[in-house]
């Protein structure tokens, strides 16, 4: 083992009791490596080391912002939520470190989605889905000692911020901070782009944000995986916000025959402009994903979710094919996954009984 008070190799940086590995990550907001941390009796653990750009230490409304949300997202220990473990300042550097994740983020399985394999398995989408669901239950439904809600909200339900790792379980990251970023991001340009198609209409036009509004962007996140495509996002920035508040959706199964219609009616419901429209719990759309997967005999468990990764990322793009996926046949309704689901699907009947 490594000694706290050992000479690090020339190519790594010291900082604090970090050892700092490669580069995981940048944002508007931080950067984000791999780290070793060091203590005392040769105490040693990996973790991801996130650290604020340095122009934003000098804004003392956004590090107070950032504190008080990190103290509050640090409460949440979920199995569907990275755990905070340190917030600190180096310096004049503040940081977070936190539980690192071996795995993907669901953009990069969106990309293979898009570019080479099809949409996922119909369980594999629900396992994700409903994991998804449990994390933001789980927070939004946090109170503190007195019993008073805390009243958490993610706001950047994303899917940079969703991570999968290789056993398939689903991690949130980011949950709260990204309160701070976004206050801070009001009089900035440029620095949400790739998050705005999955921001909710409420949150593009600056009102109050609650639940409901994270429950919006996990319908974006439902839709896109479902189908292998865009919902709302555009080469535009700005026709990406007229469709998020006024484009026509089509349900999923639109585009993949497999999607039932009970699963179409729950993305819907999620996508719903109007708050009041949506899910106000997301107990109550994770309910419903369990009621799809038990009507239709589906086991969707993280061993789904991590035989069908590995299958697609073991995939190539043909050369120069980018315009779709190379297997197409899962938008057709039927799948070449190795997980063989009937497609499209049909509920059990008295002749083929749910196990």
């Amino acid at each position: 083992m490594t000694s706290p008070t050992s000479d690090p190799p020339l190519n790594q940086e010291v900082f604090g009791p970090y050892l700092v590995y490669e580069r995981l990550g940048v944002g508007g907001m931080a950067t984000v490596h791999r780290a070793k941390e060091r203590g005392i009796e040769g105490f040693e653990r990996i973790v991801a080391l996130k650290r604020l750009l340095p122009h934003l230490a000098e804004d003392a409304s956004f590090v107070k912002s950032f504190v008080r949300e990190a103290k509050l997202a640090s409460m949440l220990q979920h199995a569907n939520i990275v755990q905070l473990y340190e917030l600190g300042r180096v310096g004049t550097v503040y940081f977070i470190s936190m539980e690192y994740i071996d795995g993907r983020d669901v953009r990069r399985i969106l990309r293979q989605a898009r570019k080479v394999s099809g949409p996922p398995n119909i369980n594999v989408t629900l396992a994700l889905l409903i994991q998804l669901c449990d994390a933001l239950e789980y927070a939004h439904s946090r109170v503190d000692e007195h019993g008073e809600p805390l009243g958490l909200v993610h706001r950047d339900v994303s899917p940079s911020n969703l991570l999968v790792t290789k056993s398939g379980h689903l991690k949130v990251i980011d949950f709260g901070i990204a309160k701070a970023q976004s206050q801070q991001l009001r009089t900035q340009t440029g620095r949400v782009k790739g998050k705005l198609a999955y921001m909710a209409p409420e949150a593009i036009s600056g009102k109050d944000l609650d639940s409901r509004s994270d429950i919006f962007s996990a319908g974006v996140i439902a839709h896109e995986l479902l189908t292998a495509r865009p919902l709302f996002a555009s080469k535009n920035e700005y026709q990406t916000l007229i469709n998020v508040q006024r484009s026509d959706i089509l349900p999923p199964s639109a585009f993949n025959q497999a999607v039932p219609p009970e699963l179409d009616a729950i993305v819907l419901k999620a996508l719903a402009r109007d708050p009041d429209d949506r899910y106000h719990h997301a107990a109550e759309m994770r309910d419903d994903l369990h009621g799809v997967r038990i009507r239709y005999n589906l086991s969707a468990t993280n061993r789904e979710v991590q035989t069908w990764s590995e299958w697609a990322f073991a995939l190539e793009a043909p050369g120069g094919n980018f315009s779709g996926p190379a297997v197409t046949d899962s938008l057709a309704g039927v799948s070449r996954s190795p997980l063989k689901t009937p497609l499209p699907l049909r509920p059990p009947t008295e002749s083929t009984p749910a196990s």
